[in-house]
């Protein structure tokens, strides 16, 4: 089983108005005070990790051949979502795929979990010390997207979005990373959900692309695998008709 998996997080209120000196009581104003003092701090408006509140974890789960099965989301607060999370990597042992999470994504689980005792054993097993879901010499446990295609000094600045304009994926186009404090507080949780969910259907198609130019599918298995995540992708979705409408130019080299 593959699991094609990606983050949205906001700032943890209580733990910026413990580090940052805040004067706003709105929570908006307040990550973006902490944001100006974090950029006056270092030239950077991004926050440590541990201030890192997962708000989703959403996943594309494909078969061990790549082949597209469904698209959802863990829901519910932080400690249920990273604990549902970490029980499917213990249960059910996937390949991981991700766009920076070995840099991000998983290392800032691992210290939230801290905060509720969570336990997630699968991943750090190391009987095997050359394949395990921690080796970077392996890609049997983990692909991050972001090393494979840019290794050492060339993934500084890769973005997936760029990434995937310039191979034909739709990319970002409705909601940036930058919004989600914003609608998380507005209370537009559904639509942090679907631009998660657009975020691992981007990674899911640009893995496929990595795992042909590998040479471990052929074009007829990658254009087979796009048709099915086209037809199962849920019509009610925001990001349904634009992934289609990609998916439909693509297969037309096929």
């Amino acid at each position: 089983m593959v699991c094609v998996f990606d983050c949205e997080t906001i700032p943890d209120i209580d733990l910026v108005k413990k580090n940052y000196e805040i004067t706003q009581d709105d929570n908006i104003l307040i990550c973006e005070e902490a944001f100006f003092a974090q950029e006056e701090k270092t030239g950077s408006s991004f926050l440590p990790i541990p201030f890192h509140q997962v708000v989703t974890i959403s996943a594309v789960i494909a078969d061990d051949f790549g082949n597209f099965i469904k698209v959802g989301t863990f829901k519910g607060n932080e400690e249920t979502i990273i604990s549902d999370f970490f029980k499917f990597i213990d249960t059910k042992k996937p390949k991981l795929i991700s766009f920076n999470g070995r840099n991000f994504d998983l290392p800032m689980l691992f210290i939230r979990a801290l905060k509720y005792n969570l336990s997630v054993p699968a991943y750090f097993d190391n009987t095997n010390k050359w394949e395990n879901y921690r080796s970077r010499y392996s890609e049997n446990f983990h692909i991050d997207l972001i090393e494979v295609l840019g290794s050492f000094g060339a993934a500084r600045g890769l973005k997936l979005d760029v990434i995937a304009q310039m191979a034909g994926l739709p990319g970002k186009f409705d909601v940036h990373g930058d919004e989600v404090y914003k609608l998380y507080f507005d209370g537009e949780l559904k639509a942090i959900e679907e631009y998660c969910e657009s975020d691992v259907l981007n990674t899911y198609w640009l893995w496929l692309k990595y795992e042909l130019l590998k040479g471990n599918i052929l074009k007829s298995d990658y254009y087979t695998y796009l048709q099915t995540m086209a037809d199962k992708i849920e019509d009610t979705k925001s990001y349904t008709s634009i992934f289609k409408e990609f998916i439909k130019k693509e297969l037309l080299n096929a």
